[in-house]
C-alpha cells in the first residue's frame, strides 16, 4: 500500500500525481482526449444545452443560478422563476462550460499550467477561500457527471 499523506496533497504537483496516480492517468489518455476533438468538439454545444436542461429539471440544481455569478455583469434573475435558459446568465454559465469541456480535448497534460487550470475550476466549485462561489455538494457533482457521460454516449 502506497501512502499518501494529507498534507502532501496541499501541494499542487503532488496532489497531480496521487490523482494521475489514483485513476491510471497516462500519456494515453490525454492522447485519447486529443484525439477525441474532432469528435467531440462539435457535440460541445448541444452537450451543454442538455446538460442545463437537465440542471433546469429540478428546482435543487436550478436555483444554485439565481444569485450572480462572478465575473457576470449583466441582469440578474430576481427569482427562480424569473431565470430561464434562455436568460443572459445562464449564456454567460454555458460559455464557461463550452470553454471548460474544450479545454478538456485540448490541455497538455504534461505541464503544469494545465493542473493550475484545472485546480482552478475545482477551487470555484468548492468554495475555497478568495472565491465567492458556493460549495457545489459532491452528490450533484456526481450526478452532473454521470449526466454528462450519458448524453455524450448518446450521441454514439
Amino acid at each position: 500500500m502506497q501512502h499518501i499523506s494529507e498534507s502532501s496533497l496541499e501541494h499542487l504537483p503532488s496532489r497531480i500525481e496521487y490523482l494521475r496516480s489514483f485513476i491510471d492517468f497516462t500519456s494515453e489518455d490525454a492522447a485519447a482526449l486529443h484525439a477525441a476533438k474532432p469528435v467531440v468538439g462539435p457535440l460541445v454545444p448541444a452537450v451543454v444545452d442538455m446538460v442545463y436542461e437537465k440542471l433546469f429539471m429540478f428546482d435543487i440544481t436550478a436555483k444554485s443560478f439565481v444569485p450572480r455569478q462572478t465575473g457576470y455583469e449583466g441582469t440578474t434573475p430576481k427569482t427562480l422563476s424569473n431565470l430561464g435558459q434562455d436568460h443572459p446568465q445562464i449564456n454567460f454559465r454555458k460559455d464557461f462550460l463550452k470553454g471548460y469541456l474544450v479545454k478538456l480535448v485540448t490541455l497538455d497534460y504534461e505541464k503544469i499550467e494545465s493542473w493550475e487550470y484545472l485546480d482552478r475550476v475545482g477551487i470555484m466549485h468548492t468554495g475555497r477561500a478568495g472565491f465567492s462561489h458556493r460549495c457545489v455538494m459532491f452528490l450533484k457533482y456526481f450526478l452532473l457527471i454521470r449526466e454528462l457521460n450519458r448524453i455524450i454516449v448518446s450521441f454514439f
